[in-house]
């Protein structure tokens, strides 16, 4: 009995031990791989639940996994393309989709395929009297292992998941304050778990915002697909979000009639339809830029950004997203690419020729006044100043700002 009793409690104790080694491990593992502001105890439990549950292995064609509409199409008015901009908050091409509607009622929300829901993040704002209220939330999907989708925000979750959350006590943070973003600080409520869906099941519901004389759909989606490389020629140091250098359409994900349904919602003409998130091309200046060094942290969110792109609507068009620094402000240059010469070139084919290039303000809309000139030192050095006036056939710095990537 004696001897039963002790061996038990050895088998206990080694069990603790392996228990604790895990969590040790996980934290690390999750301070290297993640490197954002997350409190560390989420870090922990969301590497603890893919180290503790399996998902299935996804295909290699991942046309058709999604087989349920997230949202019936018919409530949708226009998709907005991947790579929208709004600096400084997004002076890089964004990595989700927008959603805008005409229906004033609730939208239903469901789960697009059999998924597991492992995170979900509850969004709190302040109301009028001080105190914090929930305004949303934030739903993570894995579909299959290394196929990862987010949605936000759902106005309100059905009633079984709501009882899922009512079991857990989650982890808060408050104060959170994000750059570009309107609505001032929040909070954030953080719940992990491994809760199964089944494509086409109601999940919850989102509804439409009146604001000024238009309607405002507070619902955008993320696809990660982790099992593809990254791009080798991107130093994905600079960007605070391992997700971006996976992201994809997540309309890819369906095949048929419904994604015919939902690629009909944008109204980009030019492919891809769904729009493009990284736009770096390696020896010219086409592409996202930074103004320091890829070890300081959230450089887009402190104005330090720059980007010279092509509209995510009209790829036809140019623009350069601008998070400050070198400007008194934030804002966009919109121009049309020329092939000749050194005004309103085309980005892609500015090189490192020792040449100034020169890009001209639309005046309209909100554009930056005045015209933006820049030099390419080297595949990742920059030189770049802000100065009145238009652009003339031969142009100089006066001081120019240094950025790189």
């Amino acid at each position: 009995m004696k001897a039963s009793l002790y061996k038990h409690r050895w088998r206990l104790g080694i069990a603790i031990l392996v228990a604790v080694a895990l969590v040790a491990l996980v934290a690390l593992v999750a301070n290297q791989k993640f490197g954002s502001d997350e409190p560390l105890a989420k870090k922990v439990a969301k590497k603890l639940t893919q180290v503790l549950h399996t998902y299935p292995a996804c295909p290699k064609n991942l046309s058709g996994v999604l087989t349920a509409p997230l949202m019936d199409p018919e409530y949708i008015t226009v998709l907005t393309p991947l790579g929208n901009i709004n600096p400084p908050g997004h002076t890089s091409p964004v990595d989700h989709i927008y959603f805008a509607t005409g229906f004033q009622g609730r939208i239903s929300l469901f789960a697009p395929a059999d998924a597991s829901i492992t995170n979900l993040t509850e969004i709190l704002k302040v109301d009028s009297s001080g105190k914090y209220i929930s305004t949303g939330y934030v739903v993570r999907y894995v579909v299959c292992d290394g196929l990862v989708l987010d949605f936000a925000s759902y106005t309100s979750l059905s009633k079984p998941l709501r009882d899922e959350l009512a079991n857990q006590k989650p982890e808060c943070k408050y104060g959170i304050v994000k750059p570009g973003h309107m609505g001032g600080p929040e909070g954030q409520c953080y719940y992990n778990m491994n809760y199964k869906v089944k494509s086409g099941e109601e999940i919850g519901w989102v509804q439409a915002i009146q604001r000024d004389q238009s309607l405002d759909l507070p619902f955008e989606i993320w696809a990660a697909n982790y099992n593809k490389p990254t791009r080798s020629d991107v130093n994905w140091s600079y960007y605070n979000d391992n997700r971006y250098a996976h992201s994809m359409c997540t309309f890819d994900l369906y095949a048929g009639d419904l994604k015919k349904a939902f690629y009909s919602k944008f109204p980009r003409t030019i492919e891809p339809i769904c729009g493009q998130v990284n736009q770096d091309v390696v020896g010219t200046i086409q592409g996202m830029w930074y103004g320091g060094d890829s070890s300081e942290k959230d450089l887009e969110f402190q104005g330090k950004g720059l980007a010279f792109l092509h509209n995510n609507f009209d790829p036809t068009r140019g623009e350069i997203s601008i998070g400050g620094n070198f400007t008194k402000q934030a804002g966009v240059i919109m121009f049309e690419p020329t092939h000749l010469g050194n005004i309103n070139r085309e980005p892609s084919e500015v090189k490192s020729d020792g040449k100034i290039y020169c890009y001209n303000s639309d005046q309209k809309g909100w554009s930056i006044r005045g015209k933006v000139l820049v030099q390419l030192v080297d595949d990742h050095h920059m030189r770049v100043e802000h100065l009145a006036g238009s652009c003339g056939s031969v142009e100089t710095f006066q001081r120019a700002f240094d950025y790189q990537r």
